[in-house]
C-alpha cells in the first residue's frame, strides 16, 4: 500500500508513542487519513496480530486497506455488537493490538456503558490505538472511558467518580425538585494531560484546504398538518379518522413523534402511518428534477422515512439513500454533487461527522450539505443543538407551535 506522506509522518508518531506508552489516541478530523495512518503504525511494530473495531458501515473501508498490506501481519476487523456475541470464537490471547475506531463512541459520563464492560473485558491488557474525529464534543469528562480501557491508560483511577474528584468541576442541577448531580465539567489541565497521549491531525495536514458550508432549506407544511403537530405538543395525544391514535406519555416519546411527523408520518405500535409528502415534494421540485444526471445523497434518521424515500425514488438511478445515524462514520460519500439531510440524529459528534462524509483527499464533488428543517419546529431545534457541538436531548427541546 502506498502511504501519503502526511500519513507517514503521523505514523511514526503514533509508533512512537505506543511504544513509549502502549497506548495511543489519534485523533485525526474526519477524512484525514486515520485509517492509512494507524495500518502504517501497526505495519511497522511488533504486535502480528491485531484486532480492529470500527463500526459495521466502515468494515469495507478497513478491509480494502488491511487486505493490502504488504507487511505479514493479521487484522480481525469486526464491529462492537459482534465482539464476545455467541458466534465470537477468540481469546484476548489471539491479538497483540488493538484499533478502537470511532472510539468516541464509548466516550460518557457517569456509570459504564455495557459496551464499554464488554470491550474492556476482552481487549485491556492489549497495545491500544483509538482512533476518532470526533473524541471529544461536549463533555471532556467523557474521554474516561475511551482512555481507561486499556491498562496503559492515562489514568489509574479506579472509576469515573474518582476520576472526576480529581479533574472535574462539582455541578448540581435542580430539576422537578431534585438535585441532579453534573459531571460533564472539567478543570482546564484535564485537556493539556490528555495531549500528552494524543496524536492531532487535521484535514490541512491531508491537503485537504477546502471547507463546508451548510444550506438551510425551511419547508413550509400546510395549515392541517401545523394543526396535528400542535394539537400533539399540547395534548401529548391524537386520535387519527381510521381509528389509530398516538399517546406521547414522555418528553422522549413526544419529541420522536413530533419528528416523525414532521418528516412525514408516524411510527404506530405496529406500523409507520404516512400522513404528508412536503419534504418529498420539496426533493422533486428542487434536487431531482432540477439536476436529473447529478448524483443526490439523502440522508434521513428514521426507518419509515427511509423506506418511503426508498419507494419514492426507487426508479431515480441517480438518488441514494443513508442512514443518518449509520453512514454519519467511516464512509465516503465525496462522489456526491448534492448532499441532503432530510433529518438526523441527536448527536453532536455525528453531526461533525457526518458533514465531512463528502470530503476527501482526492478531492470533491461538493462542499455543501442541505438541510430540511421547519421553523420553529424539531428539526431546526436538532440542527441549532449539534451545530454547536452539543447532543440534542429533553432538556434542549422546547415546544413551540409552528
Amino acid at each position: 500500500m502506498k502511504y501519503k506522506e502526511h500519513q507517514i509522518h503521523f505514523g511514526k508518531l503514533v509508533l512512537a508513542m505506543l511504544r513509549k506508552h502502549g497506548y495511543a489516541y489519534l485523533a485525526g478530523e474526519p477524512r484525514s487519513g486515520k485509517t492509512a495512518t494507524a495500518i502504517y503504525a501497526m505495519e511497522h511494530s511488533k504486535a502480528n496480530n491485531i484486532l480492529v473495531l470500527t463500526p459495521k458501515n466502515a468494515i469495507p473501508g478497513w478491509l480494502k486497506f488491511t487486505e493490502s498490506s504488504m507487511a505479514n501481519k493479521h487484522y480481525l476487523v469486526t464491529n462492537y455488537e459482534q465482539l464476545g456475541s455467541k458466534k465470537w470464537n477468540h481469546e484476548p490471547s489471539d491479538f497483540e493490538a488493538i484499533i478502537i475506531d470511532e472510539s468516541h463512541r464509548l466516550g460518557k459520563v457517569g456509570k459504564p456503558s455495557q459496551r464499554y464492560l464488554k470491550v474492556k473485558a476482552f481487549c485491556k491488557d492489549m497495545v491500544h490505538l483509538h482512533l476518532s474525529g470526533t473524541p471529544i464534543v461536549e463533555a471532556p469528562t467523557s474521554i474516561y472511558y475511551q482512555m481507561h480501557i486499556s491498562r496503559w491508560s492515562p489514568f489509574s483511577c479506579r472509576n469515573f467518580y474518582d476520576f472526576f474528584r480529581k479533574w472535574g468541576i462539582p455541578e448540581q442541577q435542580h430539576i422537578a425538585g431534585r438535585v441532579i448531580n453534573k459531571y460533564d465539567k472539567a478543570k482546564p489541565e484535564l485537556l493539556d494531560y490528555i495531549n500528552k497521549f494524543t496524536i492531532y491531525m487535521t484535514q490541512k495536514d491531508a491537503g485537504i484546504h477546502t471547507e463546508t458550508e451548510d444550506v438551510l432549506h425551511y419547508i413550509e407544511l400546510s395549515d392541517t398538518v401545523r394543526k396535528l403537530y400542535n394539537t400533539l405538543q399540547r395534548d401529548k395525544y391524537i386520535l387519527f379518522d381510521d381509528g389509530s391514535e398516538i399517546i406521547c406519555d414522555s418528553v422522549m416519546k413526544l419529541r420522536m413523534t413530533l419528528h416523525q411527523l414532521e418528516g412525514g408520518g408516524i411510527k404506530l405500535e405496529t406500523n409507520y402511518k404516512p400522513i404528508h409528502k412536503a419534504k418529498i415534494v420539496y426533493l422533486w421540485h428542487n434536487f431531482i428534477l432540477k439536476y436529473k444526471d447529478a448524483k443526490i445523497g439523502i440522508m434521513s434518521h428514521f426507518i419509515g422515512e427511509r423506506n418511503i424515500l426508498e419507494k419514492e425514488f426507487k426508479d431515480i438511478s441517480n438518488v441514494e439513500i443513508y442512514s443518518s445515524n449509520a453512514h454519519a462514520e467511516g464512509v465516503d460519500l465525496s462522489h456526491l454533487d448534492y448532499f441532503i439531510i432530510y433529518s438526523q440524529d441527536y448527536s453532536g459528534s455525528k453531526h461533525i461527522q457526518r458533514r465531512d462524509r463528502i470530503v476527501n483527499t482526492e478531492g470533491s464533488n461538493t462542499t455543501e450539505i442541505h438541510y430540511l428543517l421547519v421553523k420553529n419546529a424539531i428539526s431546526e431545534q436538532v440542527y441549532n443543538a449539534c451545530s454547536k457541538k452539543l447532543d440534542f436531548n429533553n432538556e434542549r427541546f422546547y415546544p413551540s407551535d409552528i
